[in-house]
């Protein structure tokens, strides 16, 4: 019973065996002809992709060549990637080069849409525009080859003419030599005789120049005296100027509220920030006017037009107007201000010298000190008609001690020297209280040195008597930012 079980089991596994082997074989065969199926399927792809190319290549190569033959249009666009193309097709390349080259002959409206039609009618309009004008260049020739006639024609007749005047102007020669001639012989006689009176004037002019010698040497010493009297007029007359300080530069142009414009600019070398002091237009004397207002420069706005503000407002009883004069002290016109220092100058009373703080203050106020002249006369730096004022001390003494001789002649030559050059002489007290008017700090003396005069009287009012402290805005207003004397703001 055993045994026979084995037997089906084993027959089983046999017939299981041999129907596996068979499915196997039976799956190969399908793979197989699937696969050379697909293998086919691909191939017929490929050559339908192949022919599909080849028939757009074709219809692209038809259209192009009915464009080219006039049938519908080529845009420049399409003409230049024309140009361009590569294509793969050696016939058809070689056809494209050659349109693209006649088509170059091709100009204006003809341009636009190039084909072959187009180049027999634009061939036969340029003909026809060279008929034109080998017709226009024909009738220029003759008008040409008439005139060149003429021209020859008036040519001859102007040689007939000329040879005739040359004829008549050899004949005049003759006549002019036969007098030349004549003259000739005249004027050797006359060369004798001149030669003759030539020796007499020579013992003339020998004894006229003796004399003449002779008063030359008196008119010279009346020169030199002439001189001396010249020289003495003119130190005469330099003193004779005005000595003035100040001088106004400009005027007021227009105002408007806290500004104004004036008539001074690049042209004259101004620059932002130079303060002038405000004065009115009537003054004779700047001297004796009284400053307004101060206003400083904040704008350029052309050759002679600037802006400025009002840093210092006037009283409301004399605003700024129109025609206004303004001036500064150390500012001209498309230069700087130069001052020369003259000896030792004591400004404080202290009796020392205080020159370091004169050209301290003159820096400060705009100007340079571009000389100084020490008291024995010896000149630092140019002293010549570029400077403005030649500073000098008006005190007797230095230190305590009394000025020698040689020192007054110094510097009384020093004076001399600016007057003949026109240069302004002016105190030291003078310079000082003009630098007042600039910035009151500059001058002002303390400690050991310090004046009575320089310390005004303080008000009555005190404790029996008050200024009232509640005044409307618009007073107290009216007093802010107020010119107060003379002072002109400092830049």
């Amino acid at each position: 019973m055993a045994a026979r079980d084995d037997s089906v089991i084993r027959g089983s596994l046999i017939a299981c065996l041999i129907f596996l082997v068979l499915s196997a074989a039976l799956n190969f065969f399908f793979w197989q002809s699937a696969n050379v199926q697909s293998i086919e399927a691909d191939k017929a792809k490929d050559q339908l992709q192949s022919r599909t190319t080849e028939l757009k290549q074709k219809d692209d190569q038809a259209r192009l060549m009915k464009s080219m033959l006039g049938v519908g249009s080529m845009s420049e666009a399409e003409l230049e990637l024309l140009k361009q193309s590569a294509s793969g097709d050696p016939e058809m390349q070689l056809i494209e080069q050659q349109f693209v080259r006649d088509m170059a002959l091709l100009s204006g409206d003809d341009a636009e849409s190039p084909s072959y039609p187009k180049v027999p009618q634009f061939l036969m309009n340029t003909i026809r525009s060279r008929n034109e004008q080998y017709d226009t260049l024909l009738k220029e020739v003759e008008q040409i080859k008439a005139q060149a006639e003429s021209d020859i024609q008036i040519a001859q007749k102007a040689q007939q003419v000329a040879e005739q005047r040359a004829d008549d102007v050899q004949k005049k020669l003759d006549q002019e030599r036969q007098l030349f001639a004549q003259d000739r012989d005249r004027i050797n006689k006359e060369k004798e005789d001149t030669r003759d009176s030539l020796t007499k004037t020579v013992q003339e002019f020998t004894r006229y120049r003796q004399t003449t010698n002779e008063e030359k040497t008196k008119l010279e010493r009346k020169l030199s005296q002439h001189q001396n009297t010249i020289g003495t007029q003119k130190i005469e007359l330099v003193k004779l100027r005005s000595d003035q300080f100040e001088t106004v530069q400009g005027n007021i142009r227009f105002v408007r509220g806290e500004t104004v414009t004036i008539n001074l600019g690049s042209a004259d070398d101004l620059r932002p920030g130079v303060t002038f002091g405000v004065i009115g237009g009537n003054e004779t004397r700047l001297s004796d006017a009284k400053v307004k207002a101060t206003i400083q420069v904040t704008r350029i706005l052309a050759d002679h037009l600037a802006e400025a503000r009002v840093v210092a407002r006037p009283d409301i009883r004399h605003p700024i107007i129109p025609n206004d004069l303004i001036y500064s002290p150390f500012w001209a016109p498309g230069r700087k201000v130069k001052i020369a220092l003259a000896g030792e100058i004591d400004i404080d009373g202290d009796q020392r010298p205080d020159n370091e703080a004169i050209k301290g203050m003159i820096t400060t106020a705009g100007a340079t000190v571009v000389a100084e002249i020490s008291s024995t006369g010896v000149v630092e730096g140019t002293l010549d008609a570029s400077v403005r004022f030649l500073v000098v001390d008006e005190n007797d003494n230095i230190g305590g001690e009394e000025v020698n001789q040689e020192q007054v002649v110094a510097i009384g030559k020093i004076k001399q020297l600016a007057r003949e050059l026109g240069v302004s002489v002016i105190p030291a007290w003078k310079l000082q209280s003009y630098l007042k008017t600039i910035d009151d700090t500059l001058t002002t003396p303390l400690g050991s040195a310090a004046r009575g005069s320089d310390f005004p009287p303080e008000s009555g009012v005190g404790a029996t008597q008050r200024y009232p402290s509640n005044l409307p805005e618009i007073f107290r207003r009216q007093t802010e930012g107020m010119q107060q004397g003379n002072r002109i703001l400092p830049p």
